[in-house]
């Protein structure tokens, strides 16, 4: 498996991690609250008798304020709905905390009412603290019983009771209760369930939880939904208790001011009543409606694997089925986590994989948008270089002189740059490379010399001093040597001087192979090219035809090389072409350095080179490396017609004087003979 594909495997399955992490710890917890308050709402009815006799406003304005109450009220409501065997409450729940008592008359007789039966149970509030407890081989926080508040001692003796505390996640919502803390300590809803569990037509679907439970009730109703009927109705009786036979009854707080209310899952425009609260958290007992929370692993399960196979649909697929891919989950997921609920009361995580689909979605985006940058890249690079290619043969095509010659120095750079990588790996230099330096440096070589399109052949092919003159020069002095010879027979010279000068002419063309090589020319070749420079023929009507022209002079005179100062301004100038010619090519960000290490790679470091005569402050290194190469090709080069090929150590014998002489960079010249001297060796 490639490098890239596996570096993409690792990234999508540690997404997929995160997000399963995410999923399974409901995290960010309000947002995916929220979403799962949506989803999961299935509100079928509370299907049991269950029935409210609220302590409501009606009540409060019939008997007084609840502060003024006494406890003959509720003493008085257990007689009136107990009073008939046949038709009695199956479970009379009052959430209310009797605690306290100041032994008057009415405390005794609801103790004593509620001895005679047994099915009353009573509220009670517990104080509780956090502490990490050992749960088989885990340790998990745990809520531990400090204190209990519940009914006085006479009452609590006859009756059983059951705590009434809610649980509040963080955004306020009651989604939760605890059943039991443990076998003394059970909740109100708890204790109900158990006793209606003994009765066939109230038993539970499920077994009760044993101990420590904390569950997630689903709720049956909205708040308003549960029947409920007024405290002072039922005393009155105006409401019957026949009424309530076999009836779930549950009394307790129904009016705003007595602070009993809470926020629920089901409807958040209105609070739901403490006393709904255990109406729907007896019918989510009885029928096993609570909700499975505690299963983290699966969660992560689930969204990693989902995350997973739409990460491999992503990965083959363009954009529109990508979209198709992501709408169809977008539908299917939801749908399959209500089944989920329904079928197993079980909440599958939400906002983390409609966040993981997108995220993936705008991941795979990034990368196909950045795989067709990259081919975009390569195709620039390809056409970029292609075209370098293509000038360098249509430079080496005009001339079968310097045919290797960019080639040669493309090549050279390259290995250069490859020798001092490898160095760096070994810790014997600093200097060292990126693979956009090599990219620009080889494509800068290959178009060092495209201005040479531009320089007339006569001088770029210019093999010796006189090039195309030289046969011109040759015929004319041939033809004078005719004239002298004719003179001599004709008797129109004298024999002694036009004899003196056939010589002069004949010794000139028979050196003038060497006066006209490139080569430097000794004192003796020179008086030679100066006889000559003086000579000239007379002919008889006064006429005179000197043996060289000014311009065969000029050229004989060239000290060095076979181009004179004109010729030489021509030959430079392609620099200046060149810069021409890639001013009007667009290199873009990867390529910006080109442009100018083609056009300054004629420039010293002394600043005596040309076009610009810039100094070493402004050169680079690759620059200077361009520079180095392409002298060492010329003076090496096999190619050249006006001088031979020098031998590599004498090559560096060259770059060295040039080196010391302030023109090119010493210390990569080291490197460059490091390279190719050990080569050669």
């Amino acid at each position: 498996m490639k490098r890239k594909n596996c570096i993409l495997l690792a990234s999508i399955l540690l997404l997929a991690a995160i997000f399963g992490i995410c999923g399974a710890w409901k995290l960010p917890k309000g947002i995916e609250n929220y979403a799962e308050d949506i989803l999961y709402r299935r509100l079928d009815g509370i299907r049991e008798n269950i029935k409210i006799i609220a302590i409501d406003d009606e009540s409060l304005t019939a008997l007084g304020p609840y502060s003024s109450w006494n406890r003959g009220y509720f003493a008085k409501l257990i007689e009136l709905l107990n009073a008939q065997e046949d038709q009695r409450p199956a479970v009379i729940g009052i959430d209310v905390i009797f605690s306290g008592t100041n032994d008057s008359p009415e405390d005794q007789a609801l103790a004593d009412v509620a001895s005679k039966y047994d099915n009353i149970v009573l509220a009670s509030l517990l104080e509780t603290t956090r502490e990490l407890k050992r749960d088989g081989g885990s340790y998990d926080v745990q809520s531990v019983v400090t204190s209990e508040s519940k009914a006085y001692e006479a009452l609590a003796s006859v009756t059983r009771s059951g705590f009434t505390n809610v649980i509040t996640d963080e955004d306020g919502v009651l989604r939760r209760v605890y059943t039991t803390l443990s076998p003394e300590y059970q909740s109100f809803a708890y204790v109900i369930t158990s006793m209606l569990s003994e009765l066939p037509e109230y038993r539970a679907k499920e077994e009760l939880p044993k101990y420590h439970a904390k569950e997630e009730i689903r709720y049956s109703g909205k708040p308003g939904e549960t029947e409920v009927l007024s405290m002072a109705r039922v005393l009155d009786g105006t409401v019957p208790a026949s009424y309530f036979a076999d009836s779930i009854v549950l009394v307790g707080a129904y009016a705003e001011g007595m602070l009993d209310a809470y926020q629920v899952p089901c409807d958040r425009s209105r609070l739901m009543y403490g006393v709904e609260v255990q109406a729907n958290t007896i019918s989510a007992l009885l029928h096993g409606k609570t909700v499975k929370t505690d299963m983290p692993v699966v969660s992560f399960v689930v969204v990693f694997l989902l995350l997973s196979v739409y990460a491999f649909f992503l990965h083959r697929g363009g954009v529109k089925r990508n979209l198709f891919c992501l709408g169809f989950f977008l539908i299917a997921y939801p749908m399959a986590a209500y089944g989920c609920f329904v079928l197993l009361s079980y909440k599958l995580p939400l906002l983390s994989v409609f966040l993981g689909l997108f995220a993936l979605l705008i991941g795979n985006l990034l990368y196909q948008y950045m795989e067709l940058l990259k081919k975009r890249q390569r195709e620039t690079q390809v056409m970029l270089f292609s075209m370098a290619e293509a000038f360098a043969e249509a430079i080496e095509g005009r001339t079968p002189y310097n045919a290797n010659h960019t080639k040669n120095v493309a090549k050279r750079c390259v290995e250069m740059l490859d020798y001092i990588n490898g160095l760096h790996k070994e810790g014997k230099t600093e200097l060292h490379f990126s693979k956009n330096d090599r990219d620009q440096l080889y494509l800068a070589a290959m178009l060092h010399d495209v201005g040479k399109m531009d320089v007339p052949l006569e001088v770029m092919d210019k093999p010796t001093k006189l090039g195309s003159k030289e046969e011109r020069l040759k015929d004319k002095l041939n033809i004078l040597l005719l004239k002298y010879q004719n003179d001599i027979l004709t008797e129109k010279k004298e024999r002694q001087f036009a004899e003196e000068e056939i010589k002069k002419i004949e010794r000139f063309l028979q050196n003038l192979g060497a006066f006209n090589c490139g080569r430097p020319l000794k004192d003796e070749e020179w008086a030679v090219i100066e006889a000559m420079e003086k000579g000239c023929y007379e002919g008889e009507d006064g006429t005179t035809i000197p043996y060289l022209s000014e311009e065969e002079k000029a050229d004989l005179r060239i000290e060095r090389g076979t181009l004179s100062d004109r010729e030489r301004k021509i030959m430079q100038s392609h620099v200046e072409y060149t810069d021409k010619i890639l001013s009007r090519m667009m290199f873009g960000d990867a390529f910006h350095k080109v442009r100018r290490m083609a056009s300054d790679h004629h420039e010293l470091l002394n600043g005596k080179g040309y076009p610009k005569g810039i100094s070493e402050k402004d050169l680079d290194v690759m620059t200077r490396i361009l520079t180095i190469m392409d002298i060492y090709d010329s003076l090496i080069a096999d190619d050249r017609p006006y001088k031979k090929p020098k031998s590599v150590e004498v090559a560096f014998e060259i770059l060295d004087e040039e080196a010391q002489a302030g023109k090119v960079d010493g210390e990569l010249l080291k490197f460059a003979k490091d390279l190719y001297l050990k080569t050669k060796d």
